[in-house]
């Protein structure tokens, strides 16, 4: 069984090249491309069952890679699997008349593959080479539409991805040299002997680095503007799986390097409030569709770092564990439903402006239950999944109210209003959505959205899961908590999911989103003669008016000291020859030797290239080589 996460990771790798050129032939090779993930999810479901065991591949790139899947790992890893299977479906229908269909198939196969690397891992190092094989190949997801909003969306989502990746291989190097291995297993006695500061410095480093993906603020650019230009099978992806690899990657550096450690533990919590409650009021003024729900995503990603952030204090573990990897299947599932319906939306409507949809599933009876299921569910409506999630990372933030001496028992209450004021947020803007897409009556008449046989499944089984699933927490949620516990240092619990007291959490949030909604969305962003939202303007976009300027200030002090380095012989000399000369009187030699460019007869051009260090650094560079093969052969 050992090789079966071998198996399950390089399948859809092998398989991204006849993906491309059977689709280049014909739809058939969409129905290859679902099969070759069908294949991995049963992988994937063995996996989980039965346990993958641990692989290792010593001299694999030198420091060799190693896999094992076990708990929380093998969880992430069925959900990625199931995922990508119902996002495969719905490519038939969105993708027909589409260009470059082949392309996205095969870069999705590849994508799978780097992500169910990285989920299934044995040492950071094996993380790191699945999570830039992950990046590069979903950038492609990104930039595919092509235009100029896609073009730049994808160069974000890059550049984010490349800054995070070499922040977090730095990191790397460091830890392997501090403690001598990046085995996962092993790093947790590494640790203990290892010097306790340079240890939390390089884990910050790989904390930039899973942030970045995870959509972690303040590296959360790169996501309100991806999900928009990307393809709507990609985007439920991007959204509901691809930010777990960050999470994933959290959850790896809390539990094998800085279990227990305050410090970290009160970084995160703050990390992680900020992004919970930007995200909401960035998806409250935002009126397209796939933004909404990316800031969305943005939001709950929060969610799940609050949570992570209770785990990594090391103290009454086994709620935040259960919250955490609860919230994250169940956010998984939710964007399934709600990015795959605006799927089918736009390729009806060719429109993601909510202005202009007004009412456009009105008529749609099908897709209006299944968006209604996911939005219940995001907003934590009890009765479905993500009541569950909420419920108990709500109690974990209780549970932990004195295990931040620096914010004391008044910071970590404010710290649960803002997670109830986050949750009400969601409410309004999910509220939106569904009454300007399937309640409102359309201007003019529409012809009613019916989505073909796959894509149906892939949106209704995932929906019928978070109410299934919500109405019986203690069969389904508990068990997968239990299934994950020991890896988080978690136990199994039991909670009284629909007691008063956790019903009072869940009613504080929707009584907040109803008065958001009707005062401040209905009130003052809604135009009252027509009904449509008004679109706020940007006070600050980090990416435009911080990240980028800065990016160009870098480059032009760079340009400034390479020019202050190339010039700096050139003042020297000058230099030189002027204190030889100070207070000597003018005297003009008459020229004698004909390679004296002034005064010769015969004028000598120089070259511009021999003039420059690049010919220099050349130059010393033969000489460095001769001289070696010299002592070599001689």
């Amino acid at each position: 069984m050992e090789y079966l996460t071998l198996i399950c990771t390089l399948l859809p790798m092998a398989a991204a090249a006849p993906a491309y050129l059977l689709r280049r032939r014909g739809e058939k090779g969409d129905a290859f491309t679902s099969l070759v993930c069908l294949l991995t999810l049963a992988c994937a479901a063995l996996i989980a069952v039965f346990g993958g065991g641990r692989l290792t591949l010593p001299g694999v790139m030198i420091l060799g890679l190693s896999f094992e899947a076990d708990g929380y790992k093998s969880l992430f890893g069925l959900l990625c699997a199931l995922m990508f299977f119902l996002s495969s479906l719905a490519n038939t229908a969105y993708f027909r008349g589409e260009p470059h269909s082949e392309r996205y198939d095969a870069f999705l196969l590849l994508t799978l593959g780097g992500v169910l690397g990285v989920f299934y891992a044995g040492d950071l190092f094996t993380v790191y080479v699945f999570f830039e094989t992950m990046s590069v190949a979903s950038w492609v997801w990104v930039a595919h539409n092509e235009t100029k909003e896609a073009q730049r969306a994808a160069d974000t989502y890059l550049g984010m991805a490349m800054i995070g990746g070499l922040t977090m291989l730095y990191g790397l190097i460091a830890l392997n040299s501090l403690l001598g291995t990046l085995d996962l297993a092993a790093l947790p006695e590494a640790v203990k002997a290892a010097d306790h500061a340079k240890v939390f410095a390089y884990s910050l480093c790989l904390l930039v680095g899973f942030g970045v993906k995870a959509g972690m603020f303040p590296f959360h650019v790169w996501l309100p503007k991806a999900h928009p230009v990307a393809p709507a099978p990609s985007s439920a992806l991007l959204s509901g799986i691809l930010t777990k690899t960050g999470v994933c990657g959290i959850l790896m550096t809390v539990t094998s390097l800085l279990w227990g450690d305050g410090d970290f533990a009160l970084l995160l919590l703050l990390l992680g409030a900020v992004t919970m409650v930007l995200g909401a009021l960035l998806a409250v003024f935002s009126i397209d569709l796939k933004r909404t729900l990316a800031c969305s995503s943005l939001s709950q990603i929060g969610f799940i770092l609050v949570g992570a952030a209770m785990l990594a204090t090391g103290e009454e573990a086994s709620l935040a564990a259960g919250g955490v990897m609860l919230h994250a299947v169940n956010h998984g599932l939710i964007k399934t439903v709600l990015f795959l319906t605006a799927g089918v939306i736009y390729a009806h409507r060719h429109t993601l402006d909510l202005n202009q949809l007004k009412g456009c599933g009105r008529s749609s009876t099908f897709l209006k239950l299944c968006f209604l299921a996911g939005a219940l569910a995001i907003a934590g409506v009890p009765g479905f999944g993500g009541y569950v999630s909420k419920t108990l990372l709500h109690e974990a933030i209780v549970e932990h109210a004195n295990a931040f001496p620096l914010l004391g028992a008044e910071g970590m209450e404010a710290v649960e209003w803002i997670f109830l004021i986050s949750g009400g947020l969601t409410v309004a803007y999910m509220t939106k959505l569904f009454v300007k897409l399937f309640a409102e009556k359309p201007d003019e008449p529409m012809e009613p959205i019916r989505p073909d046989g796959k894509t149906s499944f892939a949106i209704g089984l995932p929906a019928c899961l978070l109410l299934v699933m919500g109405l019986l927490p203690d069969i389904t949620y508990e068990k997968l908590a239990a299934f994950t516990a020991a890896s988080l240092n978690g136990e199994a619990f039991r909670l009284s999911y629909f007691s008063l007291e956790n019903l009072k959490g869940a009613a504080i949030s929707l009584c907040i989103g109803a008065a958001v909604y009707i005062v401040f969305i209905r009130g003052l962003l809604t135009e009252h003669r027509d009904g449509s939202y008004r679109k706020a303007t940007t006070v600050l976009d980090l990416e435009s008016d911080v990240y980028r300027p800065l990016l160009e200030l870098t480059a032009f002090l760079g340009a400034l000291a390479a020019r202050v380095a190339f010039s700096l012989t050139d003042w020297c000399v000058a230099l030189c020859t002027g204190v030889m000369n100070f207070r000597s009187s003018d005297r003009v030699t008459p020229g004698e030797d004909r390679h004296f460019g002034r005064y010769s007869e015969e004028y000598v051009k120089v070259g511009a290239i021999t003039q420059t260090l690049q010919f220099e650094l050349m130059l010393f560079g033969l000489g460095v080589v001769f001289t070696l093969l010299y002592l070599l052969f001689f």
